[in-house]
Formats: structure tokens, sequence, C-alpha cells
């Protein structure tokens, strides 16, 4: 057997699996836990204009199609650390003051994805996953509502990873609770949330070499010399939102149109950013040191305080709402020196529903259409002038064959980030670059054509575009970019067990200068499905190959936790395998998974961005488990 295949530590891996998975078992066969087969036992919606927003039933996913994929690929090569957008999106935040938005989206609870639930009893999802380089990770979701009027919801993630290389070491740590409530009149109600996110890392740098060898490829990469070797960061975020309303009129009858509300919104939040350096004389990675030439001790503070009042109209059958109101910001931001902007936001939404009964019995072949509309409007303070405004409409054709379109439309006029015009830090510092605001349009046109095929396409413009240049420092480019994606997924299972999955993503832009993103992109998986046991274990094994188009992509600048362009590194098209088996005996569903399947086989070349390469190979095993009482 070649030695590329001989792992450490892989002996107590195993006994952690075998002891888990006899924990499992004994539990699962002693334990008599009642499960529901309700499609209406759970319903939510996510934060925004809450009034206006409806409830979903959202019966949870029990499909292990993707349970393998337990988070998304992080192009720095571990879970945790910063990671670059490489693939376009659709949507932007509020407007108003914006410090800047690190790039760790993808190991954050943000405003957007709090949810408010409604169920008919308690549930309850406890994920856990292990692995390789001392890889654990715990996801917990909780939610009850009481006499159904009061429900409070739980949500947590913690995450950490030592990495394959030397200093990538990441802790991270997410926590939401949220909770609405109406009165027994329903006259009275609330909404609230409080938010935390933890992200800690140390900063490599990336290896020395920036890329390995035939040689290194085989070596402990623990090894390896790495560009920094005492650098960390921390990012830490604390947000408190709290909606109450109330219903003017007092009360409803036949004659009864429409429903008046007050509500008021006020939200609070705490943004702290640190980063610190003890080598920098040593590791000499930094050319200019500003403030101390023996460490860095880097460290910016950002406080929002947020306050809202609308007034909104509801029809009773609430098929039509409209909702207007204010928008008090205030911003304090320390970095070196204290700085306040001001802002007050004009805002409005628009809710439409209209529902078409079905031809059968039970309304699953019904059409329905939902469409909203948002305005957002600074006309004073630090922000003045700019303006959001979105459409998003969904019309479903048939219910039960998942027939459906979507349509997103985006126009804004956005000032500049604070990061952008400012900035003051032992290694960067620049003062009034004056950057004009920038605008961009956005559209998006999807089709879910049944429960196998789904495609959309995407469309972008941008004006003014900002990024960071081959030397980290920011710019402005004048002239406009066009920005376009499609995507198409396919799944189908024939002869009933043998299963096709595909994902394809094409983009293109119009300045591959400034906008860096594989052209090409595609997850394929082929993989056997069955129900054992009289139905009672279902099983899938099968295999997941990933590849990028060769690109130039970003380089890295931990001081600043930015990425930036670079010309000096081109990735190259890697075939990224992973062999796995999912399995689910109600209420619990497990995955057994090796990354990088290949790695030893297929070359050297599989880092996504310059020094920061992909995992080796890589042992993951995880158990997800729902109660319902």
């Amino acid at each position: 057997m070649p030695t590329f295949f001989k792992q450490k530590k892989i002996v107590p891996t195993i006994k952690k699996l075998w002891f888990w998975l006899f924990f499992c078992s004994a539990f699962i066969s002693s334990s008599q836990s009642f499960y529901s087969t309700d499609s209406k036992y759970l319903s939510s919606k996510t934060e925004k204009n809450n009034l206006l927003s409806k409830y979903r039933y959202t019966y949870p996913d029990t499909s292990i199609n993707n349970l393998h994929n337990y988070f998304p690929r992080n192009f720095l090569g571990n879970v945790g650390l910063p990671s670059p957008t490489y693939l376009l999106t659709y949507g932007t935040n509020n407007i108003g003051f914006n410090f800047y938005t690190p790039p760790t989206q993808n190991d954050i609870y943000t405003e957007s994805q709090v949810e408010y639930y409604r169920s008919k009893g308690p549930y309850a999802n406890l994920i856990g996953v292990a692995g390789s380089k001392k890889f654990q990770a715990f996801k917990m979701l909780f939610t009850h509502t009481y006499k159904e009027k009061v429900n409070v919801t739980l949500k947590f993630s913690r995450y950490t990873s030592q990495g394959f290389y030397l200093k990538q070491q990441t802790y991270t740590n997410n926590f939401y609770l949220s909770s609405n409530a109406t009165s027994k009149n329903n006259r009275l109600g609330y909404y609230f949330y409080i938010l935390t996110n933890g992200n800690k890392n140390k900063e490599n740098g990336g290896i020395l070499q920036d890329s390995l060898t035939d040689k290194t490829l085989l070596e402990n990469k623990e090894l390896l010399a790495v560009r920094l070797n005492g650098a960390n960061r921390e990012n830490k975020e604390i947000k408190v939102m709290f909606n109450p309303f109330i219903k003017l009129n007092k009360g409803q009858d036949s004659t009864t149109k429409l429903n008046h509300f007050i509500q008021s919104k006020s939200t609070f939040a705490s943004n702290i950013y640190k980063y610190n350096d003890d080598n920098i004389a040593i590791d000499k990675y930094y050319t200019i040191m500003y403030l101390d030439t023996a460490k860095t001790r880097d460290s910016s503070h950002v406080l929002k305080i947020l306050n809202e009042i609308n007034y909104s109209a509801i029809t009773t059958n609430s098929n039509f709402a409209i909702s207007v109101g204010y928008k008090n910001e205030i911003n304090h931001v320390w970095q070196k020196a204290d700085s306040l902007f001001f802002n007050h936001i004009a805002t409005a939404d628009i809710a439409y529903r209209k529902s078409i009964r079905g031809t059968d019995s039970l309304n699953t072949n019904g059409k329905e259409i939902e469409s909203f509309f948002n305005f957002q409007y600074v006309f004073g303070g630090a922000n003045i002038g700019n303006y959001k405004v979105e459409s998003r409409t969904i019309l479903n054709l048939n219910k039960s064959k998942n027939r459906l379109i979507y349509f997103n439309l985006l126009a804004e006029n956005r000032s500049a980030d604070y990061i952008y015009n400012y900035w003051i830090s032992n290694h960067f510092s620049w003062f009034n670059n004056g950057y004009h605001s920038q605008q961009q349009t956005q559209a998006v046109l999807g089709f879910y054509l049944n429960k196998n095929i789904t495609t959309s396409v995407f469309v972008q413009n941008i004006n003014n575009y900002l990024f960071f240049d081959n030397v980290a420092l920011p710019r402005q480019y004048s002239k406009p970019i066009t920005n376009v994606g499609v995507r198409l997924t396919y799944t189908k299972v024939f002869l009933k067990h043998i299963g096709l999955s595909l994902n394809y993503i094409f983009q293109n832009t119009t300045n591959t200068t400034y906008i860096r993103m594989p052209r090409n992109q595609g997850i394929a998986k082929l993989f056997y499905t069955g129900n054992l046991f009289k139905n009672n274990l279902q099983l899938q094994i099968g295999s997941q190959l990933q590849a990028y188009q060769s690109f130039y992509s970003y380089g890295y600048m931990p001081a600043t936790q930015t990425f930036y362009l670079q010309e000096g590194f081109k990735t190259e098209t890697y075939p990224f395998v992973d062999v796995y088996i999912n399995a689910r005996i109600r209420p619990v569903s497990f995955f057994l998974k090796v990354e990088n399947a290949l790695y030893g086989f297929a070359g050297t070349k599989y880092a996504l961005t310059q020094g920061y390469y992909q995992t080796d190979r890589a042992f993951r095993f995880g158990i997800s488990w729902s109660f319902f009482d």
C-alpha cells in the first residue's frame, strides 16, 4: 500500500466512531420517542418586516441526499477561516452605515437567518460531527410554542478545527434566541431576538513556498514553514432586537376590511474586530509599521443603535398589506479615534398574495402568487441619497409537483463602506479617499420545473465598483461591470436504486481584471439508494466530484481581513472527490465520509487561494437526531 494512504491517529478515530455508533444504536433501541409526521407541525419565517411576512410550513428535511455536505467549502482550506466569494449570489444588506463586511459569512448567524417559529409542540434537532485533525462540530435547534401564543427558539453552533497546516487553528461559536408572541385577543404582540457570533483563528499567512511539490505533498503539513508565526484574529458580534406591535382597531366583524397596526423596532449591535501579531520583526511579512515596530495590536469597535417606527395596514384575509416607516440610525466607530455617523431613513413595504384553488379535494395542485416590494431611502445623514428598491415574486404553479417560478429585482445606490475611505491600523492607514457611492442592479429568474430539475439565471450590473488592488489598498473602478450566472440542478433515481445528481454553475464577467471567479464549476454525484429492513433503514452510498475551472484567484491580507487582486497565482482544475455513506433510521440520520479521496494521486494543484491549500485526505463522521417531545 502506498505510504500516502497512511494517516496518523486513524486508530483513535475509528475507536471514537465505533463508540458513537454503539452509543447511538443502544440509545435508539432503548428509547421510545414520539415522532411526528404532521407536515404542519412546524412553521417559520425569517426576520424582516415581521407583520407583513407570513409563516410557512417547514417540516424538518428528512432527505439524506446532502447529509455529508455539512459545511460549505472554505477557500482558505479550513472551516472557520475567512473565505472569499467566488460564487455570484443575489441580495444585499439593508441601506445604512456599514463599517465593513468580514469574509466570514459561512461561519456566522446573520440577521436575515434569524427565524421565528410556530409549533404544535416541542421540537429539537442535535447534530454532531467529528473527524481528522481534531475537527469537532455541534449544532442545536430547539423550539416550542406555549399555549399557541408564545414561542421560544434557540439555535446554537460551535465548531473547532486544528487544520492540516501550522498555525491554522479555528474556533467558532454562534447563538441566537428568538421569541414571538401574541395576546389572547391578538391585539398585542412582539418579536424579539438576541444574536451572538464569535470567530477566532490563527493567521499563518499561507505556506512559505506558496506551493507544494511532489516531495512536500507527502510530508506532515504541520512541518512546513508558514509566513506568520505569531498572528491571530478575533471577531465578536452581539445584536439585540425588540419589535412590539399593537392593533389599533379593537374589534373585528364581517364588515372589517383592514386591520391597522403600529409597530416599533429597536436594535442594538456591537462589533469588535481584533488582530494581534507578536512576531512582525521576525516574520517580516509586513513592510510598513505605523504604530509599533515590535508588535501589532489592531482593534476596531463599532456600535449601532437603530430605532424604527411603522404604520401597517393588513387586510383581514392577509392577501394585501402595506407599511410605511421611519428609521433613526446612530453609529459610533472607534479605531484609534472616535467617529459618529447618523442617518435618517424612510421605508415602505407592500405585500400581495393570491391563491387559486386546485381541482382536487386537497387543493394540492392549486396555484399561488406572492409578491413583495421594499423601498428604503436615506434622506439625511452620512449616507444621504442612498436608496434601495427591491421586488420579489413567487408564482407557485403546482404544489404537488413542486413547480414554481420566482423573479427578484433589486436596484440600489450605496455609499462606500467605512473601510474604503478611512482606516487606521499598524500596517495600513488611509484617510478621506472620497470614493463615490456604488450603484448596482441585480435580477434573478428561477424555475422549479419539478422535483428533479431547477434552474436560474442571475444578472448583475455594477458602477463605481470598490475593490482592493494588488498591494491590498482600496480602489474604485468607475466604468460599468456586468456579471452573469446560470445554475442548473438535476437529480434523478433510475431503476429505483441508482441515483445521479448534477449541479452546474456558469459564471461570466465583462472585466476579469477586477472580478475573480471560476467560469465553470460543478458537482456530480453518483450513488446507490434504497430502503432496507422493511423500510426502517434509508441508505445511500456514493461518491461526489467537485471541480472549478482554472482562474486567477484573490490574495488574502490578514491585517485587514480582506481579499485583494493578485496576478502571480492561477488555480488549476482539480478533482475534489469524496466518498460517503448517508443513512437514516428515524429519527436519527448519520454519515461517514472521506474527503479529497484522490489526495496523492491527482497532483498538488489543489489550492484555491495562493499559499492556502484545501484539506488532505480527511475522514469525517456525523449524526443528526430529531426530537418531537
